[in-house]
Formats: structure tokens, sequence, C-alpha cells
């Protein structure tokens, strides 16, 4: 029993070293999948910045009413008429500065037709409209409402540049008014001088050049209106001298030869001034003073003047006796213009609309529609016997204000250098 027991003991422990002996089966562990390596981040394109609206600058007060009252360059020349009276109505208001005396004629007739506008419309000559405008345009005290004179020279080259007066024009006046008579405002009338000679001492114009004038003959023989005081006529002057060309022509015409320039006078033209300012021409305060001076009725002695056409209303009514230089060469005299405009930051400006188109219209210009008058409207018909306008534009020129404006010093000056030597 014993033996038995340790065989048995024997193979267990045999068993058991030989487990012991045999090396372990490897255990497999499931591959841990390891993170993908980081890729290095890709740089991404800066965002292109938003731009931002810009801010608009806040608009100037005159900007503001250009911009309420379509005027300059808001202006797109097309006109809502309906609004633009209810409007002139609502303001019920008008201050128009003018230099003429039948303005009030013009402001009863249009009250008559907008009872509900005032219009204060005063006769202050052309030179106090000038001095008036740019005083209270210097001073922002916007007081009137439209521009109706002449202006002239200091009206092209000062008032308009620094805007103090604007340009309107009615659409109402399109395939009536041409162009030319819109700019560079609207034309309401023209004003023609002439160089002229009493009718009753002479059976036609005792000149037919315009050289004449300063020959011996007529020395202190003209009358003017006074050039050194009054820059409408000088500025006619300057226009004669404005074009060269034409006084050489006239002079070569009538002399044979060509002019011999003096050392002050670089062309003709100016050669013309400084011999008409050398032949003495007698200056008067106003054209009143001058056609009295050389067409009252009953003269004895001869005279010749550079008047206004339209005074030949009083030749019709046997109150002078004059007579246009018909044919004079280059040209018998300078056309002028009435310019209407729309005042800067005027307090009435839909007012001073209606007032333009209502002045350039039939009932509004008729205190002005008399012999010798001339409107830019091409539906107008001129008096019987009045040239027509294309006519007597042919026999005219237009005065030069910017030339005038450029050489206004200069030629005062030169003038009264030459005066009667």
């Amino acid at each position: 029993m014993k033996s038995v027991v340790k065989i048995v003991t024997f193979v267990v422990l045999i068993s058991f070293l030989a487990a012991c002996g045999t090396p372990a089966a490897p255990v497999v562990e499931a591959p841990v999948a390891e993170a993908p390596a980081a890729e290095a981040p890709v740089a991404e394109a800066p965002a292109a910045p938003v731009a931002e609206a810009p801010v608009a600058a806040p608009l100037s007060p005159q900007e503001e009413w250009l911009k309420v009252n379509s005027l300059g360059t808001y202006d797109t020349g097309v006109q809502d008429w309906a609004a633009i009276e209810a409007a002139a109505l609502a303001e019920g208001e008008l201050l128009v500065y003018a230099n003429s005396s039948k303005v009030e004629k013009a402001a009863e007739a249009f009250m008559e037709a907008y009872p509900g506008i005032k219009v204060q419309a005063f006769d202050l000559g052309g030179d106090d409209v000038l001095l008036k405008t740019v005083e209270e345009q210097k001073s922002g005290s916007f007081t009137g409402d439209v521009w109706f004179s002449s202006g002239g020279a200091e009206l092209v080259g000062n008032v308009l540049p620094k805007g103090y007066v604007l340009r309107f024009v009615p659409d109402t006046t399109k395939g009536l008014i041409t162009e030319e008579y819109t700019n560079p405002l609207l034309m309401g009338r023209l004003g023609t001088s002439v160089w002229a000679y009493n009718s009753e001492l002479n059976e036609k114009c005792p000149i037919s050049n315009i050289w004449e004038l300063t020959n011996p003959e007529w020395k202190k023989k003209i009358f003017i209106e006074d050039p050194l005081n009054d820059a409408s006529t000088l500025s006619k002057l300057i226009t004669f001298a404005a074009h060269p060309e034409e006084m050489k022509a006239a002079y070569v015409a009538l002399y044979g030869s060509e002019p011999v320039l003096d050392a002050d006078t670089p062309d003709a033209g100016w050669l013309w001034l400084k011999r008409f300012a050398q032949n003495g021409p007698i200056p008067q305060p106003g054209g009143d003073e001058v056609d009295s001076a050389f067409a009252t009725p009953g003269m004895k002695e001869n005279y010749l003047a550079l008047t206004s056409y339209s005074n030949m209303a009083d030749v019709m009514e046997g109150k002078l006796a004059f007579e246009p230089c018909w044919g004079l060469s280059p040209m018998l005299g300078i056309q002028s213009q009435s310019y209407l405009g729309v005042m800067n930051q005027a307090p009435h400006p839909n007012a001073a609309k209606l007032w333009i188109k209502f002045v350039v219209g039939p009932e509004g210009r008729d205190p002005w529609a008399k012999f010798g008058t001339y409107f830019t409207d091409s539906t107008y018909e001129v008096p019987e016997g009045q040239k027509p306008l294309a006519e007597m534009m042919s026999m005219t020129w237009f005065i030069d204000e910017m030339y005038a404006y450029d050489n206004m010093i200069q030629a005062r000056d030169f003038y009264l250098l030459n005066l009667g030597k």
C-alpha cells in the first residue's frame, strides 16, 4: 500500500515538473490602433477685410439747399410745375432785384396771375443790383430771390463763378428759346446799342465806317454815357477792341492801308479805342441825356451818339429825331443782355422759378414789348418797322463780358489816359 502511494506521488511529481519545463504559449494581444500622426495645420488665407460703406460727408447748407430745390448740379432741366406752383404759394412772397422801371408793372401782372404771392420788385439800377447781391451773399444775409438785370462783366467774371446767382431755364421754353440765349444765364430780353445820327440834320448817316469816329471832323462831336462811371458803356467800347481782325479790315477798307500800331496798342481794336478816346467823346450821366444832347427836335448843330435802339419809340412819337447808322462797317453796335437767375439760397426759390417762367412768357414780358426791344423767344413778333432779331444780330456784336472783365481796369486807365489828347 505504501508502495502504491509512493508510485502515484512520483508520477504526479514528474508530471508537474514536466509541465513546469514547457514554456507557456505567448498571449497575443489585439493590436492597439495608433493615433494617426497629427498633420501640420494648413494655414488658411486671411479673410478679406469687409469694406465698410463710406460715410457720406454731411452736405453744406448751400449744397443742401441746391439739392432740395433742384438747382445747380441737381438741376435736371425738367420741372413739375404743379408742385412748383404749390410750393411757391406756400412761400407766399418774392423779392426781385432788377434794373428796369417796368419791373413793377410785371410784378402787378404776376400777382394777378398768382394772387397768393406778394411780390416786391425793385428797380435798383444795374450797379446797385450787383452791389446788393454781392454784399448779401458775402455776409450770408440771403434776402433776394431773383436776379433780373444785366450785370455785365462783373456778373460773368465774379458773381457766377462764386455761385451767388444760379442758372434756371424753365422747360416750358424748350423749342422757343435756343441754347445760345440761355448761357451763362437765361436772357430775358436783349438791349441794342447803336451808333446813330440826327435825322433832321442829315438825310443819311454822315459816316459809313466806325473809324470815321476817330477823324478830326468828329472831335468832341460824339455823345456817349460816361464810360468812366458806367461799366456797361465801357464794356461796349471794349467789345469793339475785342474784335481786332474785323477792326483792322474796316481800317484798310477806309484808308487803303494797314494800321500802324503804337507801342501801347497791340492790335487794331485797341488802336481804335485809343483814337476814339483822343477824339474827346462827350460823356453824359445817362441815356436820356445822350438822346437830348444829339437828337432833340429843332437842333442846329450836328452830333453822333451811341444810343439805345429801343428809344426809337420816342422817335416815332416825335419826342426825338434820330436814326441808326444802318450799314456801318464793321458793325452797327452792340447787343447787351438782361439776365434772369435764382439767387443762391433764396428764401423763396419756388416763387423765383415761377417768376422766371412768367416773365419770359407773353404776359410777363408785355411791359417791355415796345419798338426796339428784343426777346429771345422765337415766337415773338417785333412791331412793324423794327428789324427782326436775326437781321439785327447780323449787324451787332454780343457784348464780350468775359473779355471786358479781364480788361476792365486796364481799359479804363487806357481810356482816361488818352481822353481828349
